[in-house]
């Protein structure tokens, strides 16, 4: 929402290689990609892991950095939206079958469902999943 705090859960604060009261995690990830850093530059790969009962929705992921010198709010913001996590066995939607999660997580195409509760049509659909864009 417009004004999270912690008191309410609606603003964590997770340190880096340490676990958040709620769960959340920051790990680094080593160096990253090939050809990923700029020349001269420096960069840190994180890996951000939410708790298996973090609710579903968009979350507004803020960067900032802590020296001896002082705390900097790094000039990186990005929304990420938190579906579900259906290979986790704490999750509620976990499929512990291939054959389910091939169905209906996986699956690039399939058919989708329209009309009135009187009148329901289908049609195939591609869902661009794994496509870019």
């Amino acid at each position: 929402g417009p004004t999270p705090q912690v008191a309410k859960g609606t603003h964590v604060l997770v340190p880096l290689g340490e676990s958040s009261p709620t769960g959340w995690r920051a790990e680094p990830e080593g160096a990253g990609p090939e050809g990923a850093v700029p020349a001269g530059g420096h960069a840190l790969w994180v890996e951000l892991r939410a708790p298996p009962d973090a609710p579903v929705g968009r979350y507004r992921l803020a960067v900032k950095t802590r020296t001896a010198v002082g705390e900097y709010a790094a000039p990186f913001e990005h929304e990420l939206v938190l579906l579900f996590n259906p290979w986790c066995p704490e999750d509620s939607v976990y499929m512990e079958k291939t054959s389910e999660l091939s169905e209906y997580v996986l699956n690039d195409c399939g058919r989708i469902f329209y009309g009135t509760e009187d009148q329901i049509a289908e049609r195939s659909w591609n869902y661009g999943q794994v496509n870019p864009g």
